[in-house]
């Protein structure tokens, strides 16, 4: 997979711009603030159809706009495509692919791959079981589209039931409990195909991850996948016999919206022993193991996007990460690309206050 083009309209400090790029190593150059992570953002926008960044659309329109429109055209193994996506204050997105409008969101997931590095990236094996798994939903979303889809259930599901609990905390009504178990029949059902999806990529990305870990480090990398339940018929009847528990706290306490990823180093668990240094280089596994996932899966390696995170590395995670992109498609930015020995063959792109100069 290969961007030839970015063109970028009222996007968040730019007015009117369009990007080229060669299908190696790209750089984006210039001082803070002046718009580099933007583009990585815009980039970004065309794989999920959401920011990496916000939540809220809106902040992606320049200030002075009404709307921003971005569009990109890349290469694929079948031919050349290009999505466009518009974002206005008042309305609903629009996406088309290759001239067609889309009606959900699903229809994108898969179209157009990348991974991302960044130094929030580190809130990966740092911070809270949010992060990791956002990361899983996002990585097998890419790879397997269907799973999207099962996750929109599961969490309209989910949606139902918590607000089914808060609705039996201040009444005894037996119809609405009577209710509540077609919900946990239905949240089972989503809530293990789910798990299974998970658990399924989980496996396949240690192999992956092991290796290439070993290969930074030296030291041993563990993941697992940690769930509360092994089959549909315990999450079931973990269901059903924690509804006096649920309503004192107010939401569905089981589900693989509570699960988390096991990571360790050495067989020591990361986030409590784990140093600055180890914790990059698991991220870096993690992340570059995704990508080969990616590569072995669909036979085209994704667009990688790296933010500002070469001055974040020592030299030989630096040098490693470096053999891994060659001959691959990859967005840098930076602020000074002459610190950057990718740079000797690299399209440089330099920015200024949101224009290329």
């Amino acid at each position: 997979m290969y961007v030839k083009e970015l063109r970028l309209s009222g996007f968040r400090n730019y007015k009117e711009e369009s990007f080229s790029f060669c299908s190696g190593t790209n750089i984006i150059y210039g001082n803070n603030a002046q718009g580099k992570t933007n583009a990585l953002e815009a980039v970004y926008l065309f794989s999920i159809g959401k920011s990496f960044r916000t939540q809220q659309d809106r902040e992606l329109i320049r200030f002075d706009e009404a709307f921003t429109k971005i569009d990109v055209c890349f290469d694929d193994a079948q031919r050349e495509n290009e999505i466009e996506i518009v974002v206005r204050r008042d309305r609903k997105k629009q996406i088309k692919i290759n001239g067609v409008p889309i009606n959900k969101m699903g229809e994108l997931i898969g179209c157009f791959t990348v991974v991302l590095f960044s130094p929030d990236e580190l809130n990966l094996t740092k911070g809270s079981p949010n992060a990791r798994r956002r990361f899983l939903d996002i990585a097998v979303s890419q790879m397997r589209p269907k799973y999207y889809h099962l996750l929109r259930r599961y969490n309209k599901v989910l949606e139902q039931r918590n607000n089914l609990i808060k609705k039996l905390r201040h009444t005894n009504d037996e119809t609405l409990k009577e209710t509540l178990g077609v919900w946990n029949e239905k949240l089972s059902d989503y809530g293990m195909s789910v798990v299974t999806y998970r658990k399924k990529f989980v496996e396949t990305l240690k192999t992956y991850a092991k290796e290439i870990h070993l290969e930074i480090s030296g030291e041993e990398f563990g993941l697992a996948y940690r769930t509360g339940f092994s089959s549909k018929e315990e999450f079931l009847e973990k269901l059903n016999h924690s509804l006096n528990r649920e309503l004192e706290m107010g939401f569905t306490l089981y589900g693989p919206h509570r699960d988390d990823l096991d990571i360790d180093i050495g067989g020591k668990d990361i986030k409590t022993y784990g140093s600055q240094g180890q914790h990059r280089s698991a991220v870096l596994a993690l992340k570059l193991a995704q990508a080969d996932m990616i590569f072995e899966d669909t036979g085209e390696y994704p667009v990688l996007l790296l933010d500002d995170i070469m001055s974040e590395l020592d030299a030989g995670r630096r040098s490693y990460l470096s053999g891994k992109i060659k001959n691959k498609q990859v967005i840098i930015t930076c602020t000074d690309a002459e610190d950057l020995p990718e740079s000797a063959n690299a399209k440089l792109i330099h920015i200024e206050n949101g224009k290329i100069i």
